[in-house]
């Protein structure tokens, strides 16, 4: 029981110094833009996935679902990637920069370590959100290719899902710039449905 007790409180220190950690490397500012950055470009992709398969009348859920499921490994694995190398190669150069300027050694210091934390959150947040996006926009094709719903109305609601998430990232972006959270919610919406018209013309014209 003692062992249990030590342990948790040896999680516990972990994540209260990964928060300090956190807080030194300013980090909350970029992981919200790189969140939204990429959840809208998840969003975006898997509807343009969806309409862009019922367009052209090929709309099996087996096939949205499988070629979705890949298209957001690899925007995960590129978001991940990207961001990493991206951020580790800043947080390097102002260290160094900060180095220069002190005359001494930082590595392994609360900064060095600050660093490293906030790199690899960054990279996590970058990847995790247009996968999860992209997943929830397909997740209608999960029910109908076990024959619970039609094709047509899981587009249907594919479609309404992407306008939900991309109007609540419109009131995310609303709120912390303190401005008017309909009108942000609003702007972030239409992309959907420009989107979606766009696409539907294409199933008409061809």
């Amino acid at each position: 029981m003692q062992s249990i007790r030590q342990k948790a409180r040896s999680v516990k220190g972990s994540f209260k110094q990964l928060r300090r950690d956190m807080k030194v490397a300013k980090v909350g500012a970029i992981a919200r833009r790189y969140f939204v950055l990429n959840a809208f470009d998840g969003v975006l992709t898997a509807l343009g996935l969806v309409l862009g398969a019922y367009a052209v009348g090929l709309p099996d859920p087996a096939f949205i679902l499988s070629a979705g499921i890949g298209v957001s490994i690899a925007l995960g694995l590129s978001g991940v990637w990207s961001a990493y190398m991206a951020e580790k190669a800043e947080r390097t150069r102002s260290l160094k920069e900060l180095e220069d300027a002190l005359f001494t050694d930082l590595k392994h210091s609360r900064l060095d370590r600050a660093a490293r934390g906030a790199t690899i959150w960054v990279a996590f947040v970058n990847g995790v959100s247009p996968v999860a996006a992209a997943i929830i926009v397909i997740s209608p094709f999960f029910v109908a290719r076990a024959g619970f719903l039609s094709v047509d109305i899981a587009v249907y609601i594919s479609v309404a899902i992407t306008m939900i998430i991309l109007f609540l990232i419109g009131i995310f972006l609303g709120r912390t710039s303190k401005e008017n959270i309909l009108l942000h919610g609003t702007k972030m919406a239409a992309a959907g449905v420009v989107i979606t018209v766009i696409l539907l013309l294409l199933r008409v014209v061809v």
